[in-house]
């Protein structure tokens, strides 16, 4: 009974340290996500950035027409 004891402790560590350190275990997607936010916040700033410059491009085209 004692052995099964340990080898059933010794699974269920082997799974949890799978699953929050193991390749694609919690610790990576929690990794992963903080990048993806990361990025988003990047996209959105150059999402920004690129709707000023054609909003200044059409400005500058509406003035060369005129």
């Amino acid at each position: 009974m004692g052995i099964l004891k340990v080898f059933l402790f010794l699974l269920f560590f082997w799974l949890q340290y799978s699953l929050w350190v193991g390749k694609n275990g919690i610790l990576d997607y929690i990794k992963i996500y903080k990048k993806i936010i990361i990025q988003k916040k990047i996209n959105q700033d150059l999402e920004i950035k690129n709707n000023k410059l054609l909003l200044e491009i059409q400005e500058l085209n509406n003035k060369i027409k005129d």
